[in-house]
């Protein structure tokens, strides 16, 4: 792709952000991406290190005159949430990304974009290649995993830098400088059970075209969630007239508001069932939000020749999707608007002999967070399940005295202030990597998240706004000239 430098004027930017999306980078999978950091550091005669985990640090020394000062860390994570439409033809694994231009925005063909968080991995590159910029020495951290649970913020050495000052470019709001942010963790819910022959008819129901979305920035906009929706489809069957499951499958990941659920049962009254979910479908389309307007539920005839569960292990699976806490579980009583705990049921799958549901519960109270856990932890007792707790991981606690903060306000203001525009300081309920990197460094830390307008991240309707990105860096190149 060939973009105009002169209608963006960031062609560079957008060109390691191409060269990023060119080469499979999803979460687990960033091994050749990190690579091509290494050797674009090569290139550059630029100090760097790569650890077990693929994430990278790359150094620059100061510009001429600067070089004694202290060192500022620019720091995004090079994975991105693999997620596509459903008649969409790509693997991720191998596949690079199909990317065009419509109306300013940069989009994927089908599939989601990477702008969170390929941007930040685009923007260190361009400064660290460029000579002409003044900047403070800078220690450019590239994190792996942080989409499935900042496993390379968790695990990466700090003692390889000595930044004090932290840039994350993780947020996907222009003018808005975060401070602070959720702590998260995930939860896995486990229940084997014996297969037995089926009965009756089968039947395909499906739950298709919701929103979807971020579980922690748009959790609290009531978009619907696809498992629930169908937890509560054959919850309502299920009181009429018991069925026999044999698989349920909803959501690819536990960070991401489920947009589709599939389930196939066998009936004995396969009439009185479509008639039912007919019924509780029309209900559940009178209540969802605009945003979940596009909302199918079929059910069909089914396809599946595999043996059934047991209704004892069918209502137990049922009970697992509508039971399991999620949504806004809390709202800060200090911050009007911000969502203080949440949990979403991102993800259930049955296999050949078990049921898994996993789960990220998020809260900026730890006292709040280890309360959810018990919930959840009873409830797997209740339904005779296991859960398994993993990546706990630390919020991120608001410094009113921030001095990157104040600059950032400042350079945003004067540069678009004519604009009509105007800084905003927030907290967000979504998880940044800035708890981890500020807790393993200890000390007095300075630390803020801001970045460009994408919008509908973790989705394949994902878009990064050029005018916004260009905004956004001319506003770093003015931060790093003052910092």
């Amino acid at each position: 792709m060939e973009f105009a430098a002169s209608e963006y004027e960031i062609k560079k930017v957008l060109n390691y952000f191409e060269r990023l999306c060119a080469i499979p980078h999803g979460s687990g999978n960033e091994e050749q991406a990190a690579n091509m950091l290494c050797e674009f550091a090569k290139e550059h005669s630029l100090e760097y290190y790569k650890d077990e985990y693929n994430n990278v640090l790359i150094k620059k020394d100061g510009s001429i005159g600067r070089e004694g000062e202290p060192s500022l860390m620019l720091q995004g994570h090079i994975d991105m949430v693999c997620e596509k439409n459903k008649d969409t033809v790509h693997d991720f694994s191998r596949d690079p990304l199909s990317l065009y231009v419509s109306d300013g925005l940069l989009r994927a063909k089908g599939t989601t974009l990477g702008g969170d968080d390929g941007i930040a991995v685009a923007y260190m590159m361009a400064f660290l290649e460029d000579e002409t910029l003044s900047h403070p020495p800078l220690e450019c951290l590239f994190t792996s995993g942080e989409e499935t649970g900042m496993l390379g913020a968790m695990n990466f050495d700090y003692s390889k830098v000595s930044s004090r000052r932290i840039i994350n470019m993780d947020s996907e709001e222009e003018g808005k400088v975060t401070m602070s942010c959720a702590g998260a963790a995930d939860l896995l819910l486990e229940k084997s059970f014996e297969r037995i022959g089926s009965k009756g008819r089968a039947l395909k129901i499906s739950v298709t075209g919701l929103a979807g979305g971020h579980s922690g920035t748009e959790i609290n906009e009531n978009r619907s969630n696809a498992i629930r929706i169908m937890g509560r489809l054959l919850a309502r069957l299920y009181s009429d007239t018991p069925f026999n499951l044999c698989a349920v499958n909803g959501g690819n990941k536990r960070n991401a508001i489920p947009r589709e659920c599939e389930a196939q049962i066998y009936v004995l009254d396969s009439d009185k069932a479509i008639r039912i979910v007919q019924e509780e479908s029309e209900k559940i389309r009178g209540e969802i939000s605009k945003a979940d307007k596009g909302m199918k539920i079929r059910c069909q005839k089914g396809d599946t020749d595999f043996p059934a569960l047991t209704y004892k292990d069918s209502s137990a699976v049922i009970n697992v999707m509508t039971l399991s806490p999620n949504g806004v579980i809390s709202m800060s009583p200090d911050s009007l608007g911000l969502v203080r705990c949440s949990s979403n049921l991102g993800r259930i799958s049955t296999s050949e002999n078990k049921i898994v549901a996993e789960v990220m519960a998020r809260s900026s109270s730890d006292s709040e967070m280890d309360a959810l856990i018990i919930v959840f932890k009873r409830l797997s007792k209740l339904l005779d399940m296991s859960a398994t707790l993993s990546d706990r991981h630390p919020g991120w606690d608001y410094d009113p005295k921030s001095q990157l903060a104040d600059k950032y306000v400042t350079i945003y203001d004067r540069l678009y202030g004519s604009e009509g525009k105007r800084a905003e300081r927030c907290a967000i309920h979504a998880g940044l990597e800035c708890g981890i990197i500020i807790g393993a460094l200890g000390g007095e830390t300075d630390a803020i998240s801001i970045g460009p307008n994408i919008y509908n991240i973790h989705t394949p309707d994902e878009a990064l706004d050029l005018a916004s990105v260009k905004r956004t860096y001319d506003l770093l190149v003015a931060m790093l000239g003052e910092l």
